[in-house]
């Protein structure tokens, strides 16, 4: 008889399984220190649930105090939120034209700031790992044959979006950067001329490289 556990892995790249462990995540989590950002600018410091990352895209849960009932927002309804050490912001970046906005999860600080984007993808590779046996009994892990990606958006002086992602800069990364930090010409001319360790498998190196200069 053969005993099947799920395993539901997560973060980058990792495999992952759908909706209804994000809600069964959400029922077992903690409240967690946190703010929300108003749209007109106001910070409200309160408590906060943890979704996993796909649906931290696409709202929050916040608890003015740890006794009241939660009002849950949208990307539309916020400028952005912080839980724990986390900060996450409200950007346009889905749709044909990227304008439908989502909660994108802050990970680089400076004049170019960077945000992570989450997508689940197939990558058809379902597969089990076979942990225990025990006589005729089995323990058995079952990857459902998805995992999660993550894309990149830069924003420079808070107006200046560039999608990591996008053909356009995949394959003229070098013109495409340059000109992005073209106000710090010697590492713009790195990047036009192909210097070595500045292509586009380096491009968290050249933007880290870049905030240091304007700091």
């Amino acid at each position: 008889m053969k005993q099947l556990f799920l395993l539901f892995a997560l973060g980058l790249s990792i495999i992952s399984n759908a909706q209804d462990f994000d809600d069964n995540w959400e029922s077992v989590s903690e409240k967690l220190p946190g703010y929300i950002i108003t749209n007109s600018g106001e910070k409200i410091e309160g408590y906060l649930k943890r979704f996993l990352k796909i649906k931290s895209q696409r709202k929050v849960k916040f608890f003015k105090t740890l006794d009241t009932k939660p009002v849950v927002y949208g990307p539309k309804d916020l400028k952005g939120y912080g839980i724990a050490e986390d900060v996450y912001e409200s950007h346009p970046y889905e749709g044909l034209k990227s304008k439908t906005k989502v909660f994108l999860l802050k990970s680089v600080e400076g004049k170019i700031e960077l945000f992570e984007y989450y997508i689940r993808v197939e990558d058809n590779q379902g597969r089990e790992l076979t942990l225990k046996k025990e006589g005729n009994k089995e323990i058995i892990l079952d990857f459902d044959g998805t995992k999660i990606e993550t894309e990149v958006l830069a924003l420079k002086d808070r107006k200046e979006y560039l999608k990591f992602s996008t053909p356009k800069f995949l394959f003229s990364f070098k013109n495409v950067m340059s000109k992005y930090i073209s106000d710090y010409p010697a590492l713009a001319k790195k990047v036009k001329s192909k210097a070595k360790g500045y292509r586009i498998l380096a491009v968290l190196k050249i933007v880290n490289e870049y905030n240091a200069h304007f700091r």
